[in-house]
């Protein structure tokens, strides 16, 4: 819950070019750079996930950002890439009246009969 907070945080309030280069002074290259931040990608909470890939993406967007973005692992950008692709995939169901399974309804499969034993 608390790391939800703070990746919110994080999310809500770093937009501008001044905030985001604040951001990227307290994540210095040498020590992790935006590891920490890019572990909200992995966060139980789908919300956390969508929100740390903006954040994200905003950074990658940033003149002085686009260092950090480039010293993400393959491994998170590669998680960033599915999370921001799934969101897309989402909003244009949304948009065309598809349900979507994990909002308001649950998706079964064909086995839901089934006992595993």
């Amino acid at each position: 819950m608390q790391s939800r907070e703070i990746y919110s945080a994080f999310s809500k309030y770093v937009h501008s070019y001044d905030e985001i280069c604040l951001l990227l002074s307290v994540a210095p290259e040498s020590h992790a750079g935006l590891f920490y931040i890019a572990l909200g990608l992995f966060h139980r909470d789908r919300d956390v996930r969508i929100k740390t890939a903006d954040l994200l993406e905003r950074i990658g967007d940033h003149e002085a950002g686009q260092h950090w973005w480039r010293a993400l692992s393959r491994f998170e950008k590669l998680a960033y890439i599915r999370i921001k692709r799934d969101a897309e995939l989402e909003s244009s169901d949304l948009s065309k009246g598809k349900a979507v399974p994990g909002i308001g309804m649950v998706a079964f499969g064909p086995n839901i009969d089934k006992r595993a034993s």
